[in-house]
């Protein structure tokens, strides 16, 4: 035994990986890639996700193609869900959200006492032939975000008030202004900054949103080399740049990106920065 570690008081939580989770640009180029150069088997394919099987394994491999979901992530099986939830406090968990009914089970997901999420998934109602996940590709990571249903006509509203271009409101106080009310008006869960942040894109791209003019801020100076680094951290991401705001990706990118200047900017110069790249 390690020196520093103690005998646990309670039965192994985590019993086996029950399923991996990633993301794909294309999801027939990636069924294609994980069966015939990885030798994996498919189990089941809808429209934008995929269950695949190692032959001697009961692990799955899920594919998707949804970019508004996270790009990778591991399911861990366990015995119950709810049990553990029960017990969340001695046991040092800190729940996204309560657990949620799977097609076999339930799901959740955790923070450990360091920071780290951890998705769990338990097979308390298991029934024979069910395919975990012939759903919507969203439904794959409950417990992280749950799809929220827009509120258009309000979020409109509050977009008005705040008299400022979309592009110019992520990781601002204006953004804030007008996230408390919506994400109040809604009853739990209540979407996220980046949910919210999405839905204001939808009414944008269905030409819902008026017109502001240009934005009130300018994009920070920043030299060629600077601008060629920052686009290499985006990497493929820039054509998907309006996703990024209130993501993991995005924190990462402008913690990488400040290391690079001499001078630290802000996330919303960042941004101001990366929203100009594909313009």
């Amino acid at each position: 035994m390690h020196p520093d570690s103690h005998p646990s008081s309670h039965p192994p939580l985590l019993r086996r990986i029950d399923r991996i989770v990633l993301r794909v640009p294309s999801l027939a180029a990636g069924v294609k890639f994980y069966t015939d150069t990885m030798g994996l088997h498919l189990v089941h394919q809808a429209a934008h996700f995929a269950t695949l099987r190692c032959s001697e394994d009961k692990t799955e491999v899920v594919l998707h193609d949804d970019p508004d979901q996270p790009a990778e992530a591991v399911y861990w099986l366990v015995d119950n869900v709810k049990e553990i939830y029960n017990h969340r406090a001695e046991l040092k968990l800190a729940f996204l959200s309560p657990p949620q009914q799977a097609a076999r089970g339930f799901r959740a997901a955790v923070k450990d006492p360091f920071g780290t999420v951890l998705f769990l998934i338990d097979r308390s109602s298991d029934t024979q032939g069910v395919v975990e996940d012939a759903k919507a590709p969203g439904e794959l990571f409950a417990g992280v975000e749950p799809r929220v249903a827009p509120k258009r006509d309000l979020l409109i509203k509050l977009y008005q008030q705040l008299g400022r271009t979309a592009d110019d409101l992520p990781y601002t106080p204006h953004f804030e202004s007008l996230y408390g009310p919506y994400a109040e008006s809604h009853p739990d869960p209540k979407p996220s900054r980046a949910e919210t942040w999405r839905h204001l894109l939808n009414l944008r791209k269905a030409g819902k949103l008026p017109k502001l003019g240009e934005a009130k801020s300018r994009p920070p100076t920043v030299t060629p080399q600077e601008l060629s680094s920052l686009k290499a951290l985006l990497g493929p991401s820039t054509g998907r740049r309006d996703r990024l705001p209130y993501t993991e990706q995005f924190d990462k990118l402008v913690d990488e990106f400040n290391r690079t200047l001499p001078r630290k900017l802000s996330p919303h110069l960042v941004w101001r920065l990366v929203a100009t790249l594909s313009k």
